[in-house]
């Protein structure tokens, strides 16, 4: 029953996406080569966003967001103001930002939001998956590790990106709820610093906790530093990780922890299929199309996307779950 409900569900989609609309934008013109600037968290990003570019016949400009602070952002998003691009994606988050975003779409250049959502206004929010969905698939692959039972803590960070704070919210409310027997230790904030003085902090919660079984880092750097003290501490089977390991997996030493059982990683998706949905995205609204609630074929590497009107987002997917069985699969992938 339930698998005729699912595929229910899904022809129903398909059969929305086909009969969607294209209703063409004041100005739009599909013959333009259009030039977008993608400021990008993760470098991946940019493999699928020249796919999509190339496909697409747009100029396509990947730059890193280290960009020299907020002072350093501001300067580069004027001078992409002055050389009259089309279009900007970003992750930028900081509240000292929101003058010069404002000034981006005021010069009628399309703003979008790839991967986190940004500060201020924009006119579309390209997101790897539900915000709900991935602090759920963090604790659903700690409980699996644990049994569904025994203590944990969720490691934090100070400063962390705004969306953290909603991802301890929500894990904390869903284990709560789905898996009664995980007792919480509580929240352990640390530094942020990715070092030697925070891995021995974690190393000596775990001391004070005797009985402790997992732990869930909820930034990319407390899942690090989880994995690295439980390695170091001669932990590993004993005590368990899942957290947040950022998209940049190749090549890193998330790889051997997976490998080694001291953590599962928990993508929130795959950055070289964002990067591709940012630039199609960015196309589609270009010439002269704007999205309505339903689905969306992409094509390229990817099937069919979601478009929610409420917040303006364009969604992805699922978060990605890599464990010991399937490290393989993305340890070159992205």
């Amino acid at each position: 029953m339930i698998r005729k409900t699912i595929v229910a569900i899904a022809l129903a989609v398909s059969l929305a996406a086909l009969a969607a609309t294209l209703s063409p934008r004041p100005g739009g013109a599909a013959h333009r080569r259009y030039t977008m600037v993608n400021v990008a968290y993760f470098p991946s990003t940019g493999i699928g966003g020249r796919a999509a570019a190339k496909r697409l016949g747009m100029r396509y400009i990947l730059t890193s967001d280290n960009l020299g602070g907020e002072r350093g952002a501001i300067r580069y998003y004027k001078s992409l103001i002055a050389r009259h691009v089309d279009a900007i994606a970003t992750g930028g988050y900081a509240p000292a930002l929101k003058p010069i975003f404002r000034k981006v779409r005021k010069a009628g250049i399309l703003l979008i939001s790839s991967g986190d959502d940004i500060a201020g206004g924009r006119d579309l929010w390209v997101n790897y998956s539900d915000t709900a969905a991935f602090p759920r698939a963090i604790a659903d692959a700690l409980a699996s590790q644990i049994h569904d039972k025994g203590e944990f803590a969720i490691l934090d960070e100070q400063g962390e990106f705004p969306i953290a704070h909603t991802w301890v919210k929500e894990a904390s409310a869903y284990i709560a709820k789905a898996y009664p027997n995980m007792k919480s230790d509580g929240l352990q904030t640390e530094t942020g610093a990715g070092d030697q003085t925070e891995v021995d902090s974690i190393k000596s919660f775990m001391s004070a906790h005797p009985n402790l079984k997992g732990l869930m880092g909820i930034t990319p750097t407390e899942t690090y530093m989880a994995a690295e003290a439980i390695t170091q501490a001669g932990r590993i089977g004993q005590v368990f990780s899942a957290g947040n390991g950022g998209s940049d997996f190749k090549g890193t030493p998330l790889v051997g922890w997976v490998r080694s059982g001291a953590m599962e990683d928990v993508v929130v998706g795959d950055p070289i299929k964002l990067g591709y949905l940012t630039v199609w995205a960015a196309h589609y609204l270009l010439t002269g199309h704007h999205f309505r609630p339903g689905a969306y074929r992409v094509g390229g590497p990817i099937g069919l996307v979601w478009y929610y009107a409420k917040h303006r987002e364009l969604r992805l997917g699922q978060p990605i779950t890599i464990t010991k069985k399937n490290v393989d699969r993305y340890a070159n992938r992205f």
